[in-house]
């Protein structure tokens, strides 16, 4: 397959240009309709537009590059049905209540989501870079490897899982002031933050070992064959 090289070899640049795009074509609509439909789940699904265009423009079909980018992918889907499914069914999101008619107040959170989608794509992002992939991988099957999808398992579940306990429990409790503890919040008070904490170190946890030093120094052989 062949690498596509883009303004830089990290992606960096392609990737900040895409999410800066593609959250504000959905802030133009926000704004112009004034809903919150589309606010969350744009967040989630720009992590998913940013994994399937860096491994496709990689050229590479290592495991570690598709199973990391996977993982995103998996990720940024269901929180985004998630959260579409939770503003469907209350209807509006109270974080907007005064910022929603206001055009740079309602911007700045947008902005503030273009931060976080790309920052936290990163390890994603340059693990699939050509200043990455050009060099010999080791074998998927390490243990970074391992942990990181272990990790990921627990934190997905757990986010997944208490995500739908929280929900449920607000519905069944109009009160604010109401404190959940069922499920998964009996335990702690925050499972979905601890899911999420773990999902994002395995991120970094899961790009496993420095590529092989094959391939990036030259060989004794090569040095002397210089010298001479």
């Amino acid at each position: 397959m062949t690498v596509v090289h883009v303004l830089d070899d990290y992606y960096l640049a392609i990737t900040a240009l895409i999410t800066v795009a593609y959250q504000l074509f959905f802030f133009a609509i926000a704004f112009t309709f004034k809903f919150d439909k589309l606010t969350d789940f744009a967040g989630g699904t720009n992590f998913v537009v940013l994994a399937i265009t860096t491994l496709a423009m990689s050229g590479h079909v290592h495991a570690r590059q598709i199973v990391a980018s996977l993982f995103i992918m998996l990720w940024g889907a269901r929180l985004s049905a998630f959260l579409l499914f939770r503003i469907l069914k209350t209807g509006k999101d109270d974080r907007f209540d005064d910022k929603r008619d206001k055009f740079f107040p309602f911007l700045g959170f947008w902005v503030f989501q273009m931060i976080w989608v790309w920052t936290c794509s990163l390890p994603v992002t340059v693990l699939n870079a050509p200043n990455v992939t050009r060099y010999p991988q080791h074998a998927f099957g390490t243990g970074r490897d391992i942990a990181g999808v272990v990790l990921f398992a627990i934190g997905f579940v757990m986010e997944s899982v208490s995500d739908m306990q929280k929900f449920r429990f607000r519905s069944a409790h109009p009160d604010r002031e109401a404190i959940c503890d069922k499920g998964f919040f009996y335990f702690t008070r925050h499972p979905n933050y601890f899911g999420e904490i773990l999902i994002q170190f395995c991120r970094e946890e899961g790009r496993g070992d420095r590529p092989s030093r094959e391939g990036r120094e030259p060989s004794e052989d090569q040095l002397v064959e210089g010298r001479s």
